[in-house]
């Protein structure tokens, strides 16, 4: 079989049509070997606890890489249906809020990697990046805590199809066990407003009074549904934000944040 139409395009891979009734995720030539190995089975792992995951159907060879195979899970993502309708931001944010606090009531497989030892990686990656200006000391900051929760650790409203069955949850690589708190934090950031004016890469056609309204909106409802510590989000907005420097995001309004909550 041959891959078909072009779905998507991300930063680690394009999603193609495989058949009538699958989709192939094919990784980018700048994504590293065995990427995809391990989100397939991080996907099967998370799918097996209930959570609304695409069904893996298979690995194939295609180039001389490993490309998976998933159930098609037939819709719009929540992001193309929020740009083409953002009159629905409230009720969207709510559904993406809610998503996400039903994955912290799960308890991570043992085949996760641990939340925690992926951010000291990212960490030590950033620090190395922008020496100057993330301090070495920034892996003292992640808080000691004994949490096991699924975490996606890369939910926004792009990674949310929107099916006649109900919203499924895509793109599982980032998927840690942990602390819920820090997965909350990373999605806010992910949904902030670009502070030189961008549209974020991940959400495209982004303007800054739509994220803001989702922003707002979403934390409107994890407020309602968790009763996070807002000093301990504060910590973990500040951490994962020298994190993303990690990713090549541009660093100023990042390190920013950082530096606003350590100086305080």
């Amino acid at each position: 079989m041959q891959l078909g139409e072009t779905l998507a395009l991300g930063s680690r891979s394009t999603i193609h049509t495989w058949g009538n009734d699958s989709v192939a995720k094919v990784p980018l030539p700048s994504t590293p070997e065995g990427w995809i190995e391990f989100e397939a089975r991080y996907a099967l792992a998370v799918r097996a606890t209930g959570a609304p995951v695409p069904e893996l159907r298979g690995i194939e060879t295609i180039g001389g890489r490993a490309v998976s195979i998933f159930a098609r899970a037939r819709g719009p993502s929540m992001w193309t249906h929020l740009v083409a309708r953002p009159g629905d931001v409230d009720a969207m944010a709510r559904t993406l809020a809610e998503l996400q606090c039903d994955l912290h009531t799960v308890a991570g497989p043992v085949e996760l990697p641990r939340l925690v030892d992926r951010l000291a990686c990212k960490l030590r990656s950033a620090r190395a990046r922008y020496p100057d200006e993330v301090p070495s000391g920034v892996v003292d900051a992640v808080p000691t805590v004994d949490a096991h929760r699924l975490c996606h650790g890369d939910l926004h409203p792009g990674n949310v199809i929107l099916t006649d069955s109900g919203p499924i949850i895509v793109d599982w690589f980032d998927v840690t066990r942990g602390e819920p708190l820090a997965d909350i934090a990373r999605s806010m950031l992910l949904m902030a407003p670009d502070p030189l004016g961008a549209a974020p890469t991940h959400l495209p056609g982004a303007t800054s009074n739509l994220l803001t309204r989702l922003g707002d909106a979403y934390r409107t409802t994890i407020e309602e549904r968790s009763t996070p510590d807002p000093a301990a989000l504060e910590q973990w907005l500040a951490i994962m934000a020298v994190a993303r420097v990690a990713e090549g995001v541009p660093s100023a309004g990042l390190l920013a944040r950082w530096h606003r909550w350590a100086d305080d």
